[in-house]
């Protein structure tokens, strides 16, 4: 899975043969697209996507080329699941969040399970990547939550990102889901 600003880009880039792979760095090559997809996002909209595949020319592995403000394998966009998270942080119960967002309960309550099972690695990936990016912008402020405190460090290393990069444009959970490398919801592993 490759996690891209903008799909466009790498569509093109892919068709030049200039998207390294992720595991060796050889070049990928276009190899079709995965099965079309309806995600849901802010205001209950539905869209439609269709990522393009790619297949390493060096150890042919394929990579699916995947929109920022997506999450792999999620019907709902990561905009969406990141309030959903924000508001758990911020003290909220997995009924009222799934009541404000109009989206399952069930649904709701296992995005929140699962990021709290990974808070700390998440929070690890937010302090490297704002110390790599500006360390001036590094959290100071311990809170209580390990959700909570690792949505801030996140939230402020995308940030940075976007200072740094030049990424005013691009949300913030976009930036977040790049950070995390689709995994917001994946890292710590199911018991």
């Amino acid at each position: 899975m490759i996690e891209v600003f903008d799909a466009g880009a790498a569509r093109r880039a892919l068709f030049r043969r200039a998207l390294p792979c992720p595991d060796c760095g050889a070049p990928l090559k276009p190899w079709g697209h995965v099965r079309e997809r309806a995600v849901r996002g802010r205001g209950g909209a539905l869209e439609a996507f269709r990522p393009d595949r790619g297949r390493c020319t060096g150890c042919g592995t394929t990579h699916v080329i995947l929109e920022a403000s997506l999450l792999p394998g999620r019907a709902y966009a990561a905009g969406l699941i990141g309030q959903a998270l924000a508001a758990a942080a911020g003290g909220h119960g997995h009924r009222r969040i799934a009541g404000d967002l109009g989206v399952p309960g069930g649904t709701v309550r296992g995005w929140i399970r699962r990021a709290r099972r990974s808070a700390e690695q998440l929070r690890v990936i937010g302090v490297r990547a704002v110390v790599a990016l500006d360390p001036e912008a590094l959290p100071v402020r311990v809170l209580a939550d390990p959700l909570a405190c690792a949505l801030d460090a996140l939230g402020a290393a995308a940030v940075a990102m976007g200072r740094r990069l030049g990424l005013d444009e691009v949300g913030m959970w976009a930036r977040i889901v790049v950070l995390t490398r689709g995994r917001l919801l994946r890292l710590a592993p199911d018991s």
